[in-house]
């Protein structure tokens, strides 16, 4: 499989292929990660503080004060896949999870009856997921599955830690993905990625990946 992977808000890619190092040793070397860096300057991300070197840099994806910042996001990543893709899954932490939820959403809106960029999508600590359709109109409108149902029907994991100041976030987007194809793991930690200091947690995130790409693999064999 063929993994692009986004980061959070106030990392960059070195760090997410830090905070990912224990979860891709244990899935094995037959699968590919690409991280994908942001372009927008950002402050640290407060739960990093006195783990990596102050003088890095840091980025996001997104401004998080603009609305036109978010939209374009989209497109730029449209963009991006459709010069360096195909990808099979998405693994994404955070603000890079919400922009690939979003992202999903919005390529099965406009075309329902095509296959979407993914087969599959890890999402870590997600920031939820917005209605690209609004945003793209200059509004900004969190979706929940109470009021949109199931809008993501490729197969999913959904990973955040009990003390996750993102699990309502996290949790809504699970609502929005299908039921039979979601995997859901709350680990004991908070806004992070489990690594080698929770072995256990790793064992479980991994067992769920690999569910998903099984199914990923099923759902591609579907479309051929």
């Amino acid at each position: 499989m063929r993994f692009l992977c986004l980061h959070g808000s106030g990392t960059n890619s070195g760090i997410f292929e830090t905070q990912t190092a224990a979860i891709r040793y244990e899935l094995g070397d037959q699968h590919t990660f690409e991280f994908v860096e942001g372009t927008i300057p950002a402050r640290l991300a407060p739960e990093l503080e006195g783990t990596v070197p102050l003088n890095d840099k840091f980025f996001s994806y997104i401004d998080t004060m603009s609305i036109d910042s978010c939209a374009s996001t989209l497109v730029n990543l449209d963009n991006y896949l459709a010069v360096e893709g195909p990808f099979d899954m998405v693994l994404a932490f955070s603000q890079g999870a919400m922009i690939a939820a979003t992202y999903i959403i919005w390529k099965s809106r406009q075309s329902p009856d095509l296959p979407l960029p993914f087969k599959g999508a890890v999402f870590l600590s997600a920031s939820g997921a917005y209605d690209p359709d609004l945003l793209r109109k200059g509004f900004l409108r969190a979706l929940t599955p109470r009021v949109d149902g199931n809008l993501i029907r490729i197969p999913t994991a959904h990973i955040w830690g009990r003390g996750d100041i993102s699990s309502r976030k996290a949790s809504d987007l699970s609502g929005l993905c299908a039921s039979d194809t979601r995997h859901i793991y709350i680990h004991p930690g908070g806004h992070e990625i489990p690594g080698a200091r929770m072995n256990g947690a790793v064992r479980y995130i991994v067992q769920i990946i690999r569910r998903v790409i099984s199914l990923a693999n099923d759902t591609d064999s579907c479309w051929a």
